[in-house]
């Protein structure tokens, strides 16, 4: 039944139409969650650049009065903001540096002036030129850009730069504010990290408690599977398992369909039709195990061959409709008196078996002798007739290990005894 191996097993059906898109939708969900969140983190970097470069710009304008200019002297150039000079004056950008963690850098034309970047030497890379991309854009563009990498003395940089104008309007220079993407990257997993363990241990809980479900569905459908394997083998006493049967869900309502389906086969296979008795075949199988468990633990039993007397008379007087009507009542007798100590079988025609389970031939002769009361007693009422009196002849024989050919043989001929000695009569 179970095909898991070669991956065509009802389990790995499950597995694929349960845990693959739950797989790939917490993937394509914590991936998306991820990037979203990195770049909402990126905006944020961009946003406290462009931020501080406006406040220090406005510093800058507070504390020094004019325009940005350049002057030549003794082969050098000096960029100056009014009568301020820039060169080599660290204070401000290295106390903003210190605060904030951003490197800032003022340049005239494509040369840095002043900055806070050092190389690998801890130097500061005064005189070198910016990047010609960002020159491009920011200088001869005169256009304030954002770069997620910009190239610096090889060092990656999230950097924003601005253009600075000289009297006539002129970009005369740039100022630069920029964060190592190293920090940022790191920054982002940081926060990133949190999103993609809860992704991973959401999708693992689902994926278990959806491998439980799948288990105890595919569980249910193997015991429902095994019943019927069963019960199509002939054991159509086989008992479906309670937690299928308990079930509030289709399965439990398979379950319960095919226990029914078990019952109405058993009916008719087992089952006389017109008296609700255990036909032969079915009595011959039960009467069997009877002796099984008398040869195994020696529990007595008893076998009682029975037949209605007259019943030809009945039939011909009153119909074989009538004679249906007598048969269903004294199996009605049957079914009362043999509750607990056994069960009774339509044998053929008007003829019975009795088996009693657990008693000697005294007490199993005693419980008949009651039964033949009672079956005197009844009147058969039917149609416009006051009352259909009938009796019974019993021959009654002890299990034993003998066949039981021989064992039903001898009480058929006690049987015929009391018929040939008067009917109405137990023969023992």
């Amino acid at each position: 039944m179970e095909k898991n191996l070669n991956g065509s097993g009802l389990s790995w059906i499950l597995l694929r139409m349960n845990i693959l898109p739950i797989i790939l939708l917490t993937l394509v969900i914590t991936t998306f969650s991820a990037v979203q969140f990195a770049g909402s983190m990126n905006e944020e970097v961009k946003n406290g650049l462009v931020s501080l470069c406006d406040s220090v710009i406005t510093m800058y304008d507070t504390m020094y009065e004019g325009d940005y200019r350049a002057v030549e002297q003794d082969g050098a150039i000096y960029m100056l903001k009014g009568d301020h000079q820039f060169n080599d004056d660290f204070a401000f950008i290295d106390s903003v540096k210190e605060k904030t963690n951003i490197d800032i850098t003022l340049f005239y034309q494509d040369t840095r002036v002043i900055t806070t970047i050092r190389d690998k030497e801890g130097k500061r890379v005064v005189g070198t030129r910016a990047n010609p991309s960002v020159v491009q854009k920011v200088l001869e563009g005169d256009h304030e850009t954002f770069f997620s990498s910009t190239d610096i003395e090889g060092d990656k940089y999230f950097s924003y730069y601005a253009p600075l104008h000289a009297e006539d309007g002129s970009c005369i220079g740039m100022i630069f504010f920029g964060r190592p993407a190293a920090e940022v990257d790191a920054l982002v997993h940081k926060s990133v990290s949190p999103i993609i363990i809860f992704g991973l241990i959401t999708m693992l809980l689902v994926c278990f408690i959806t491998m439980r479900f799948s288990r105890h569905l595919v569980e249910s459908i193997r015991k429902i599977e095994g019943f019927l394997e069963s019960s199509s083998g002939g054991n159509l006493h086989a008992k479906l398992n309670e937690e299928v049967v308990k079930r509030k869900d289709e399965l439990g309502e398979l379950g319960r369909h095919v226990v029914k389906m078990q019952r109405a086969l058993r009916e008719l296979v087992e089952q006389d039709m017109l008296t609700g008795l255990h036909n032969r075949r079915s009595g011959e199988k039960m009467l069997r195990q009877v002796q099984d468990s008398y040869e195994k633990k020696g529990i007595p039993f008893c076998v009682v061959i029975g037949d209605i007397d007259h019943f030809k008379h009945v039939n011909d007087t009153y119909g074989h409709e009538c004679g249906d009507v007598v048969l269903m009542e004294v199996s009605s007798l049957f079914k009362r008196h043999m509750h607990g100590k056994g069960f009774a079988v339509r044998w053929g025609g008007e003829e019975f078996l009795l088996v009693y389970e657990d008693m000697h031939m005294d007490a199993a002769k005693s419980c008949l002798q009651k039964l033949l009361d009672d079956i005197r007693n009844t009147q058969v009422a039917y149609e416009d007739q006051s009352g259909i009196s009938i009796t019974m002849t019993f021959g009654i024989a002890e299990g034993s290990t003998e066949k039981l050919e021989h064992i039903i043989r001898d009480a058929d001929s006690k049987l015929y005894e009391g018929k040939n000695s008067g009917r109405n009569r137990i023969v023992s």
